[in-house]
């Protein structure tokens, strides 16, 4: 069982590193020595199990609170807290192991030893509540998702109508990398759209107009309100195809 706690605690920790979380408050949840009659299998199963997620939280060199009495009545568990910018805590990530699954579906295996032994059942949950993962997300980054999980990682801002169709091949050639990229063709002052590429967040801003056509570039400014300049339209795509395949 102890490869297997190690290994769902490993993915954990791997998927909220990947999602720019590095804060964590952790809860080994275990029995209440002083009641233990209402909990389901025997000490020696509890004493076990306990054991195996301790082993695994330090292997990993993790900080944790051991909360006696907060194990549910049928096994103990890890809970994973995130904590978000604003400092609030969200359980998200659980590794729980169940002694009354097995029981109740009367499992069973052969040991090595060749005799029946009852297994242990772990199950994880390593998002929780996929709408509140999502919730955490949004409020964790303000909205600016780094520009892998950035709904629109880069839109294309002609300067004039005339400039739509250069404008579309440029999106054209970030979609063909995989870039989730978007042309905003709108009638409109480019300042004007600018600022709303700001509001909404969008990583990666070209601004095309007739040199950038002429030349077969991109004038690449950021949601930081930094100014790239005028960038060659192959290096560009590479840019931010390959700031979002680092993390694929």
């Amino acid at each position: 069982m102890d490869a297997e706690v190690n290994g769902v605690l490993d993915l954990g920790l791997k998927l909220w590193k990947t999602f720019g979380f590095h804060d964590y408050h952790i809860e080994l949840a275990v029995r209440d020595p002083a009641n233990t009659s209402k909990y389901l299998g025997d000490d020696e199963r509890w004493i076990q199990a306990e054991a195996v997620l301790e082993r695994a939280l330090k292997s990993h060199n993790l900080e944790y609170v051991r909360a006696e009495g907060e194990a549910v009545f049928y096994g103990p568990k890890i809970d994973l807290k995130l904590v978000d910018a604003l400092g609030r805590q969200w359980q998200c990530t659980t590794i729980q192991v169940d002694f009354n699954l097995p029981e109740r579906f009367d499992l069973s295996y052969i040991g090595e030893d060749g005799a029946q032994h009852r297994p242990f059942m772990v199950h994880r949950a390593l998002l929780g509540s996929l709408e509140r993962f999502i919730g955490v997300l949004i409020e964790n980054y303000g909205g600016a998702f780094p520009t892998w999980l950035a709904p629109t990682q880069a839109i294309v801002l002609p300067v004039a109508d005339r400039h739509n169709e250069y404008a579309e091949s440029v999106e054209r050639a970030l979609t063909d990398r995989g870039v989730r990229a978007s042309s905003d063709v709108r009638s409109e002052r480019v300042n004007s759209k600018i600022r709303d590429a700001q509001l909404r967040k969008i990583p990666y801003m070209l601004v095309v107009g007739d040199r950038e056509a002429e030349a077969g570039t991109a004038s690449v400014r950021l949601r930081s309100g930094d100014n790239l300049g005028a960038i060659a339209l192959t290096d560009v795509v590479s840019r931010i195809a390959g700031e979002i395949d680092a993390k694929a």
